[in-house]
């Protein structure tokens, strides 16, 4: 009598998302905030203008990619309890879009306690 081997599990596509989209916001985020630095360098006497466009577009982007780590930690949250699927990418996207959500968060809270 020969029982059929179980099929392997596959890997959770939430948590690939949620991965990918850590590597993505996560890599945006360290480019605004890189430019958000420079852009206070060359402000005249280190103050910077808020009616600036390019540092409302700064912050529009810090927005946006906050946005997108939430949306990601999300996902790999779901990807975690949804279906019989292999989670190791959906740990692995938690983590990766909390790092940086986390990482945002304080940089700000920092930003806000210095001014």
């Amino acid at each position: 009598m020969n029982i059929p081997a179980a099929a392997p599990l596959k890997h959770s596509g939430l948590g690939i998302a949620s991965t990918v989209m850590a590597l993505l916001f996560g890599l945006g985020i360290i480019i605004v905030f890189a430019y958000a630095g420079y852009l206070g360098t060359q402000a005249p006497g280190g103050v910077i203008d808020e009616t600036d466009p390019k540092i409302m577009m700064v912050g529009i982007l810090v927005v946006a990619g906050i946005g997108g780590l939430l949306l990601g930690a999300l996902l790999g949250l779901l990807g975690l309890f949804i279906g019989e699927r292999r989670r190791m990418y959906a740990w692995l996207g938690l983590v990766l879009n909390a790092l940086p959500l986390l990482a945002a968060l304080g940089l700000m809270a920092l930003g806000f306690a210095m001014s």
